[in-house]
């Protein structure tokens, strides 16, 4: 004979006049409910805490990526400034085109999250992360690649430094060219003759700089020129100033490009003050207009 299950009653009391709820359950059907309540009690605060846990930590994740998104846009301006900086200076410097990064970075700015990565907001900020590492990545290749080429634009510019400050590039003298270059009557022999310089006037006195570093190789009186001043420059350049009524510099010294050097006169073949100016290279005359740039 078959034994009869047991019951477990469940009394429910309610506040005012209500009459109590009671409830018949067989004793298994009140296990089942009684361990699923256990269940529930005990793995929701884990359940909460960890979904709470979760959120910060995408709250977060967004908030680092919004951050981040923002400072890859700025690095990607500034290294568009350094390319376009870079380009400008080799025109000027004279120097072949350092190529482009293009050639073995095919990777672009970053591009905007698909719709259906919107949805899921996981892989959405896996996909930003991603994507922003690999533009990192680029930028940090862009870097070292423009490092390089301002390194070599530094050691070309370096080296053009003293051949920049050693060519004349300025007047030796405030005043009125009266003469020019070429070929012109002599107003003392009255012949066709070469005027290997311009001659600038002012009053006696006037002050005559260098217009380029050099050393003073002549500081004399010559025939025709009176009161000389010649100066090296190198590579072939020199310069040599004539009428001087003084002068400043002595033979072996080094002069820097604006350094006084003497001050205008008439002295040797002069009808007045002035200063004759005259640039060589390689031993032959060249027109002084040619270098003076202010």
């Amino acid at each position: 004979m078959k034994k009869k299950e047991g019951t477990v009653t469940i009394w429910i009391f309610r506040s005012g006049p209500f009459k109590p709820l009671k409830f018949k359950l067989p004793t298994r059907h009140a296990k089942i409910i009684l361990a699923s309540l256990l269940v529930i009690v005990v793995t929701f605060p884990f359940i909460t805490l960890n979904y709470i846990s979760q959120s910060v930590e995408v709250a977060r994740t967004t908030h680092l990526v919004a951050a981040n998104k923002q400072k890859v846009e700025e690095l990607q301006q500034q290294s568009q400034r350094l390319k376009e900086f870079d380009v400008k200076l080799r025109i000027i410097a004279n120097l072949e085109n350092a190529g482009d990064t293009n050639s073995f970075l095919a990777v672009g700015s970053v591009p905007p999250a698909s719709q259906e990565a919107s949805k899921k907001a996981e892989a959405n900020l896996q996909n930003d992360v991603s994507r922003m590492n690999t533009e990192l990545d680029r930028l940090s290749t862009e870097a070292k690649f423009r490092e390089k080429s301002f390194q070599e634009l530094y050691s070309f510019l370096e080296g053009k430094k003293r051949q920049l400050s050693s060519t004349p590039s300025i007047w030796p003298a405030r005043g009125w060219v009266t003469s020019g270059f070429g070929y012109r009557i002599d107003p003392f022999t009255g012949m066709h003759q070469l005027h290997d310089g311009i001659d600038i006037a002012n009053r006696i006195g006037t002050p005559i700089i260098a217009p380029a570093d050099g050393i003073v190789t002549r500081a004399s009186h010559s025939v025709g020129f009176g009161l000389t001043v010649e100066i090296s420059h190198e590579y072939g350049i020199s310069t040599l100033y004539g009428h001087l009524s003084q002068v400043y510099v002595s033979v072996g010294q080094r002069v820097r490009r604006g350094t006084r050097i003497a001050a205008m006169g008439n002295s040797g073949r002069a009808t007045g003050p002035h200063l004759h100016y005259r640039v060589s290279l390689n031993n032959v005359p060249m027109h002084p207009g040619n270098y003076i740039l202010n």
